[in-house]
């Protein structure tokens, strides 16, 4: 298959700073046929290049694409060892290809890449001149995404190249193969740049990708970007609820349920999302409410605190291993 061309769009915005960036686009796509999710096409475009152009257009000064697709120059493609070991395994492989001091990471699935990007290069370019010159992305290791759920899309971030090879390196067992991308970045030092309009939503299923090519389709149809979506409604305060607590909202909110249930204890709610996050993705959405309800009996009976660690590394192990039959099957 020939590369398709992604040129820079007229007038993007780019940063000062400098960055490259990783697009993984090896995952088989097994809730979607087996199709490769970089060549699915939406507006017209494929998902592969849209994560390119996005990428491109922020100021990217390299591009490495980790997957089997083919891209335009100067662009390069990687695979990793081992094909479908996993984003770590893809990330692993790309960073030997990675010169700047920072990495943008981004899935090939996210047909709003664009909007991610401006988040994150727009919290690198507010940061003190000192801090840019430290090689530092907002933060001492870097920015992150965090859905309106409040859930981390490590899959969105631009972090410091450095800080994820160190991590890389010391991430347990024997490699990254098959290695949830959580327990690699987790220990990182991250601003979390919260996305409010959605732009984080990915392509995992048939109904998802139909419904992104009808939003591309009415927002071509209305003049607007393809990745943009056609309207913003405000909710009014008197007839429509908020249907996501922002992460502001959970600490109180816990708090209050905390104190209706009588618990003391406390709650590490970003794990405990992550956790239904890769449930949902890798096993069945259903399974998530299940999952953690099952992991909350479990830590309540424990003998001591000290052991939250291995009981949350046992689940990990387990959704890993879903996640990998999956992909075989397809």
């Amino acid at each position: 298959m020939e590369a398709r061309a992604v040129g820079q769009s007229p007038g993007a915005p780019t940063a000062s700073v400098g960055f490259d960036a990783v697009i993984l686009a090896g995952g088989r796509g097994s809730r979607l046929g087996g199709v490769s999710k970089g060549e699915l096409e939406i507006g017209g475009r494929r998902l592969v290049d849209i994560a390119v152009v996005a990428a491109r257009d922020a100021g990217a000064r390299r591009i490495v694409v980790v997957g089997p697709v083919a891209v335009a120059s100067p662009a390069v493609v990687v695979r990793e060892e081992h094909p479908f070991g996993g984003p770590a395994a893809g990330l692993a492989a790309a960073l030997p290809s990675v010169e700047s001091p920072r990495v943008l990471l981004l899935a090939c699935d996210i047909p709003r890449a664009a909007e991610l990007v401006a988040l994150l290069v727009g919290r690198l370019e507010s940061q003190p001149a000192e801090l840019c010159e430290a090689d530092n992305a907002s933060g001492p290791d870097g920015a992150v995404i965090v859905d309106s759920d409040g859930r981390v899309q490590w899959l969105a971030g631009l972090y410091r190249a450095e800080a994820v090879k160190q991590a890389l390196a010391n991430s347990p067992g024997s490699g990254a193969h098959g290695l949830p991308l959580r327990r690699v970045l987790e220990h990182l030092e991250l601003a979390r740049v919260l996305d409010e309009t959605g732009a984080a939503a990915d392509i995992d299923t048939p109904e998802q990708l139909e419904a992104a090519r009808a939003l591309a389709a009415a927002s071509a149809s209305q003049g607007l970007p393809t990745d943009q979506p056609t309207t913003r409604k405000e909710p009014s305060a008197m007839t429509e609820k908020p249907k996501h607590l922002p992460p502001e909202a959970l600490d109180a909110w816990l708090a209050e349920a905390k104190r209706v249930l009588e618990l003391d204890d406390d709650i590490g709610v970003a794990v405990v999302l992550d956790v239904a996050r890769d449930v949902a993705h890798n096993v069945a959405r259903p399974a998530a409410p299940l999952t953690t309800f099952a992991l909350g009996l479990a830590l309540g009976r424990q003998s001591s605190a000290a052991d939250s660690p291995e009981v949350f590394a046992r689940l990990a192990e387990l959704v890993t291993e879903r996640a990998l039959a999956w992909e075989h099957q397809a």
